[in-house]
Protein backbone atom coordinates (compact mmCIF):
# COMPACT_ATOMS: atom_id res chain seq x y z
CA UNK A 1 0.00 0.00 0.00
CA UNK A 2 1.18 3.79 -1.00
CA UNK A 3 0.37 6.09 1.16
CA UNK A 4 0.18 9.43 -0.64
CA UNK A 5 -1.00 12.92 1.84
CA UNK A 6 0.05 15.90 0.49
CA UNK A 7 -1.15 19.26 2.00
CA UNK A 8 -3.54 21.08 -0.73
CA UNK A 9 -4.62 23.03 2.55
CA UNK A 10 -2.37 23.83 5.16
CA UNK A 11 -5.33 25.65 6.83
CA UNK A 12 -7.20 22.98 7.25
CA UNK A 13 -7.20 20.72 10.24
CA UNK A 14 -6.30 17.24 9.79
CA UNK A 15 -8.25 14.14 9.58
CA UNK A 16 -7.90 11.54 12.74
CA UNK A 17 -8.44 8.44 13.35
CA UNK A 18 -7.79 5.79 15.64
CA UNK A 19 -5.83 2.39 15.64
CA UNK A 20 -6.92 0.13 18.77
CA UNK A 21 -4.09 -2.94 19.00
CA UNK A 22 -7.01 -5.01 20.59
CA UNK A 23 -9.56 -7.73 19.87
CA UNK A 24 -12.79 -5.79 19.58
CA UNK A 25 -14.54 -9.27 19.28
CA UNK A 26 -13.53 -10.51 22.49
CA UNK A 27 -16.43 -9.39 24.76
CA UNK A 28 -18.08 -6.03 24.63
CA UNK A 29 -16.37 -3.69 22.73
CA UNK A 30 -16.61 -0.09 24.67
CA UNK A 31 -13.88 1.86 22.77
CA UNK A 32 -15.34 2.22 19.58
CA UNK A 33 -18.18 4.40 19.98
CA UNK A 34 -16.81 6.92 22.08
CA UNK A 35 -13.84 7.32 20.13
CA UNK A 36 -15.84 8.16 17.04
CA UNK A 37 -16.80 11.27 18.96
CA UNK A 38 -13.91 13.08 18.37
CA UNK A 39 -12.51 11.07 14.72
CA UNK A 40 -12.86 10.20 11.46
CA UNK A 41 -12.58 6.48 12.05
CA UNK A 42 -11.76 3.76 14.49
CA UNK A 43 -10.58 0.44 13.35
CA UNK A 44 -9.45 -2.50 15.96
CA UNK A 45 -6.64 -4.53 15.18
CA UNK A 46 -5.59 -8.02 17.31
CA UNK A 47 -2.47 -8.67 17.85
CA UNK A 48 -2.43 -11.15 20.73
CA UNK A 49 -4.17 -14.67 21.34
CA UNK A 50 -4.93 -16.18 24.47
CA UNK A 51 -4.13 -20.16 25.58
CA UNK A 52 -6.13 -20.91 28.69
CA UNK A 53 -4.39 -22.72 30.72
CA UNK A 54 -6.70 -23.26 33.89
CA UNK A 55 -8.67 -26.91 34.44
CA UNK A 56 -11.61 -27.64 36.78
CA UNK A 57 -8.70 -29.97 38.98
CA UNK A 58 -7.08 -26.74 39.46
CA UNK A 59 -9.99 -25.30 40.68
CA UNK A 60 -11.10 -28.00 42.83
CA UNK A 61 -8.11 -27.87 44.43
CA UNK A 62 -8.25 -24.39 45.35
CA UNK A 63 -12.06 -24.51 46.75
CA UNK A 64 -11.04 -27.65 48.25
CA UNK A 65 -8.21 -25.88 50.38
CA UNK A 66 -9.99 -22.65 51.16
CA UNK A 67 -12.23 -24.98 52.78
CA UNK A 68 -10.37 -27.59 54.70
CA UNK A 69 -7.46 -25.79 55.46
CA UNK A 70 -6.58 -22.01 56.70
CA UNK A 71 -9.55 -20.14 54.27
CA UNK A 72 -8.59 -17.82 51.81
CA UNK A 73 -8.89 -14.01 52.88
CA UNK A 74 -8.82 -12.50 49.03
CA UNK A 75 -8.52 -12.47 45.20
CA UNK A 76 -6.10 -10.88 42.80
CA UNK A 77 -6.57 -10.29 38.90
CA UNK A 78 -4.07 -7.70 36.93
CA UNK A 79 -6.13 -8.32 33.73
CA UNK A 80 -9.49 -9.06 32.14
CA UNK A 81 -7.95 -12.22 30.62
CA UNK A 82 -7.61 -14.00 34.51
CA UNK A 83 -10.97 -13.12 34.76
CA UNK A 84 -12.43 -14.95 31.02
CA UNK A 85 -9.85 -18.12 31.75
CA UNK A 86 -11.44 -18.28 34.90
CA UNK A 87 -15.29 -17.65 34.16
CA UNK A 88 -14.35 -20.62 31.18
CA UNK A 89 -13.62 -22.99 33.57
CA UNK A 90 -15.91 -22.25 36.05
CA UNK A 91 -18.88 -22.43 33.90
CA UNK A 92 -17.49 -26.38 33.37
CA UNK A 93 -16.74 -26.93 36.76
CA UNK A 94 -19.91 -25.97 38.01
CA UNK A 95 -21.10 -28.15 35.48
CA UNK A 96 -19.96 -31.46 36.55
CA UNK A 97 -21.52 -31.49 40.59
CA UNK A 98 -24.30 -29.60 40.61
CA UNK A 99 -23.06 -29.27 44.43
CA UNK A 100 -19.69 -27.29 43.36
CA UNK A 101 -21.53 -23.91 42.78
CA UNK A 102 -22.58 -23.67 46.25
CA UNK A 103 -18.90 -24.45 47.42
CA UNK A 104 -17.85 -22.06 44.56
CA UNK A 105 -20.27 -19.16 45.16
CA UNK A 106 -18.92 -19.22 48.83
CA UNK A 107 -15.28 -19.11 47.39
CA UNK A 108 -15.37 -16.15 45.09
CA UNK A 109 -17.40 -14.21 47.82
CA UNK A 110 -13.71 -13.21 48.83
CA UNK A 111 -12.50 -9.21 48.49
CA UNK A 112 -11.47 -9.25 44.69
CA UNK A 113 -8.19 -6.72 43.94
CA UNK A 114 -7.79 -5.89 40.25
CA UNK A 115 -6.03 -3.23 38.02
CA UNK A 116 -8.33 -1.24 35.86
CA UNK A 117 -12.36 -0.30 35.00
CA UNK A 118 -11.94 -3.16 32.59
CA UNK A 119 -10.81 -5.93 35.17
CA UNK A 120 -13.33 -5.27 37.59
CA UNK A 121 -16.40 -4.97 35.23
CA UNK A 122 -15.07 -8.52 34.09
CA UNK A 123 -15.39 -9.52 37.43
CA UNK A 124 -18.45 -8.23 38.27
CA UNK A 125 -20.04 -9.07 34.84
CA UNK A 126 -18.67 -12.69 34.75
CA UNK A 127 -18.02 -13.97 38.35
CA UNK A 128 -21.45 -12.11 39.72
CA UNK A 129 -19.06 -10.41 42.28
CA UNK A 130 -19.64 -7.24 43.54
CA UNK A 131 -16.62 -6.84 46.76
CA UNK A 132 -14.14 -5.13 43.65
CA UNK A 133 -11.24 -2.86 45.16
CA UNK A 134 -8.73 -0.91 43.71
CA UNK A 135 -9.96 -0.85 40.01
CA UNK A 136 -9.19 3.02 40.00
CA UNK A 137 -5.45 2.39 40.61
CA UNK A 138 -4.35 1.86 37.19
CA UNK A 139 -1.86 -0.15 37.53
CA UNK A 140 -0.41 -2.81 40.12
CA UNK A 141 2.22 -0.20 42.01
CA UNK A 142 -0.42 1.80 42.15
CA UNK A 143 -2.75 -1.25 43.66
CA UNK A 144 -0.09 -2.33 45.97
CA UNK A 145 -1.04 0.29 49.06
CA UNK A 146 -4.35 -1.13 48.49
CA UNK A 147 -3.74 -4.30 49.32
CA UNK A 148 -0.70 -3.86 51.81
CA UNK A 149 -3.49 -1.90 53.66
CA UNK A 150 -6.18 -5.20 53.74
CA UNK A 151 -3.00 -7.61 54.63
CA UNK A 152 -1.95 -5.23 57.73
CA UNK A 153 -5.49 -5.06 59.29
CA UNK A 154 -6.24 -8.39 58.22
CA UNK A 155 -3.32 -9.47 60.60
CA UNK A 156 -4.50 -7.33 63.12
CA UNK A 157 -7.41 -8.63 63.48
CA UNK A 158 -6.92 -12.36 63.17
CA UNK A 159 -3.15 -12.92 64.24
CA UNK A 160 -1.51 -14.04 60.96
CA UNK A 161 -0.97 -12.97 57.27
CA UNK A 162 -3.65 -13.66 54.82
CA UNK A 163 -4.00 -16.11 52.37
CA UNK A 164 -4.38 -14.51 48.43
CA UNK A 165 -5.08 -16.27 45.29
CA UNK A 166 -3.20 -14.59 42.51
CA UNK A 167 -4.64 -15.56 38.79
CA UNK A 168 -1.91 -14.05 36.54
CA UNK A 169 -0.78 -14.88 33.19
CA UNK A 170 2.49 -16.27 32.50
CA UNK A 171 3.97 -12.78 31.27
CA UNK A 172 2.89 -10.90 34.72
CA UNK A 173 5.27 -8.46 36.68
CA UNK A 174 7.16 -9.07 40.00
CA UNK A 175 5.32 -5.96 41.52
CA UNK A 176 2.63 -7.67 43.64
CA UNK A 177 4.81 -10.69 44.60
CA UNK A 178 7.96 -8.55 45.74
CA UNK A 179 5.41 -6.40 47.50
CA UNK A 180 3.23 -8.91 49.15
CA UNK A 181 6.44 -10.78 50.22
CA UNK A 182 6.25 -10.54 53.98
CA UNK A 183 2.81 -9.33 54.02
CA UNK A 184 0.85 -12.00 52.73
CA UNK A 185 0.47 -15.75 51.58
CA UNK A 186 0.57 -15.73 48.21
CA UNK A 187 -0.77 -18.69 45.69
CA UNK A 188 0.44 -16.88 41.90
CA UNK A 189 -1.76 -19.50 39.70
CA UNK A 190 -0.97 -18.95 36.41
CA UNK A 191 -4.59 -18.96 34.58
CA UNK A 192 -3.49 -18.31 30.75
CA UNK A 193 -0.61 -17.62 27.95
CA UNK A 194 -0.36 -14.69 25.82
CA UNK A 195 1.30 -15.17 22.23
CA UNK A 196 1.61 -13.08 19.68
CA UNK A 197 -0.99 -13.84 16.17
CA UNK A 198 1.64 -14.51 13.30
CA UNK A 199 3.33 -11.07 11.95
CA UNK A 200 2.16 -11.33 8.41
CA UNK A 201 -1.30 -11.78 9.35
CA UNK A 202 -1.38 -8.46 11.81
CA UNK A 203 0.62 -6.76 9.07
CA UNK A 204 -2.25 -7.63 6.57
CA UNK A 205 -4.77 -6.72 9.11
CA UNK A 206 -3.42 -2.98 9.76
CA UNK A 207 -2.24 -2.72 5.87
CA UNK A 208 -6.26 -3.31 5.34
CA UNK A 209 -7.28 -0.97 8.54
CA UNK A 210 -5.05 1.69 6.96
CA UNK A 211 -6.67 1.56 3.40
CA UNK A 212 -10.22 1.53 5.55
CA UNK A 213 -9.38 4.69 7.55
CA UNK A 214 -8.26 6.94 4.10
CA UNK A 215 -10.96 5.62 2.18
CA UNK A 216 -13.28 6.99 5.12
CA UNK A 217 -11.25 10.18 5.13
CA UNK A 218 -11.95 10.75 1.55
CA UNK A 219 -15.70 10.02 1.55
CA UNK A 220 -15.59 12.85 4.31
CA UNK A 221 -13.95 15.64 2.75
CA UNK A 222 -13.62 15.33 -0.82
CA UNK A 223 -12.83 19.50 -1.44
CA UNK A 224 -10.09 18.42 0.53
CA UNK A 225 -9.04 15.19 -0.28
CA UNK A 226 -4.79 16.22 0.44
CA UNK A 227 -5.37 17.01 4.46
CA UNK A 228 -3.15 14.88 6.18
CA UNK A 229 -4.16 12.12 8.85
CA UNK A 230 -3.34 11.51 12.03
CA UNK A 231 -3.67 8.28 13.24
CA UNK A 232 -3.48 6.87 17.07
CA UNK A 233 -2.01 3.85 17.60
CA UNK A 234 -3.67 2.63 21.31
CA UNK A 235 -1.64 0.04 22.44
CA UNK A 236 -2.67 -1.82 25.97
CA UNK A 237 -0.22 -4.08 27.03
CA UNK A 238 3.84 -4.45 27.11
CA UNK A 239 3.86 -7.80 25.23
CA UNK A 240 1.32 -6.07 22.39
CA UNK A 241 4.09 -4.00 22.07
CA UNK A 242 6.39 -5.91 21.76
CA UNK A 243 4.44 -7.89 18.50
CA UNK A 244 3.43 -4.42 17.09
CA UNK A 245 7.06 -2.28 17.56
CA UNK A 246 8.61 -4.30 14.72
CA UNK A 247 6.23 -3.85 12.07
CA UNK A 248 5.42 -0.34 12.78
CA UNK A 249 9.20 0.05 12.74
CA UNK A 250 8.92 -1.79 8.99
CA UNK A 251 6.03 0.55 7.67
CA UNK A 252 7.99 3.33 8.73
CA UNK A 253 10.91 2.30 6.83
CA UNK A 254 8.84 1.83 3.61
CA UNK A 255 7.57 5.27 3.90
CA UNK A 256 3.61 4.26 5.12
CA UNK A 257 3.77 5.68 8.18
CA UNK A 258 5.34 8.45 9.68
CA UNK A 259 5.73 8.90 13.34
CA UNK A 260 4.03 12.07 15.05
CA UNK A 261 6.29 13.98 17.00
CA UNK A 262 3.90 16.02 19.02
CA UNK A 263 3.15 19.50 18.18
CA UNK A 264 2.35 21.35 14.90
CA UNK A 265 1.77 19.34 11.46
CA UNK A 266 4.95 19.15 9.30
CA UNK A 267 4.13 22.53 7.18
CA UNK A 268 5.74 20.51 3.71
CA UNK A 269 4.07 18.08 1.94
CA UNK A 270 4.57 14.51 3.25
CA UNK A 271 4.12 11.00 1.43
CA UNK A 272 2.83 9.02 4.45
CA UNK A 273 0.30 8.65 7.01
CA UNK A 274 1.00 10.34 10.59
CA UNK A 275 0.94 8.05 13.69
CA UNK A 276 0.66 8.67 16.93
CA UNK A 277 1.41 6.58 19.62
CA UNK A 278 -1.03 5.98 22.96
CA UNK A 279 -0.54 3.82 25.68
CA UNK A 280 -3.43 2.94 27.90
CA UNK A 281 -0.98 2.46 31.41
CA UNK A 282 2.67 3.20 32.58
CA UNK A 283 3.81 -0.26 32.19
CA UNK A 284 2.90 -0.42 28.17
CA UNK A 285 4.21 2.80 27.68
CA UNK A 286 7.63 2.05 29.33
CA UNK A 287 7.63 -0.79 26.77
CA UNK A 288 6.98 1.63 24.29
CA UNK A 289 10.07 3.70 25.40
CA UNK A 290 11.95 0.80 25.07
CA UNK A 291 10.98 -1.04 21.88
CA UNK A 292 10.79 2.07 19.64
CA UNK A 293 12.02 4.81 21.15
CA UNK A 294 9.69 7.57 20.06
CA UNK A 295 9.89 11.20 20.41
CA UNK A 296 6.18 11.88 21.69
CA UNK A 297 4.26 9.34 23.01
CA UNK A 298 0.48 9.88 24.95
CA UNK A 299 -0.29 8.09 28.38
CA UNK A 300 -3.89 7.62 29.58
CA UNK A 301 -5.22 9.57 32.31
CA UNK A 302 -6.91 6.49 33.49
CA UNK A 303 -6.88 3.47 32.12
CA UNK A 304 -9.73 2.86 30.08
CA UNK A 305 -11.27 4.59 26.87
CA UNK A 306 -12.37 7.75 28.94
CA UNK A 307 -8.70 8.41 29.87
CA UNK A 308 -7.78 7.80 26.43
CA UNK A 309 -10.33 10.09 24.66
CA UNK A 310 -9.09 12.69 26.91
CA UNK A 311 -5.03 12.37 26.47
CA UNK A 312 -5.47 12.31 22.59
CA UNK A 313 -7.59 15.33 22.41
CA UNK A 314 -5.28 17.19 25.07
CA UNK A 315 -2.49 16.07 22.76
CA UNK A 316 -4.16 17.13 19.39
CA UNK A 317 -4.82 20.69 21.26
CA UNK A 318 -1.35 20.73 22.36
Amino acid sequence: MEAEVTRSNLSAPPHTAVILFRDSSRGKDTYTQPLLEDHDAVESVAVLQHQDLLTAQIIDDIVEAHVSDTPFAGLIFTSQNAVKALGRVIEKWTAIDSTKKERWDGFVSLPIFVVGGATGNACRSILQHFDVRGEVTGGASAMLPVITEFCAQYQRHHGAKPRLVFFCGDQRRDTLPDGLRNMAELLEIVSYITVGRDPVDIRNDLIQALSRIRATCLAKDRAHEGRDILIWMVLFSPSGVRVVAPLLADLESEHVLCAYAGGNLPATDISSVLYGLAAIGATTMDEIVAQLQPRFVVLAKEPNVHGIRKSICEAQVG
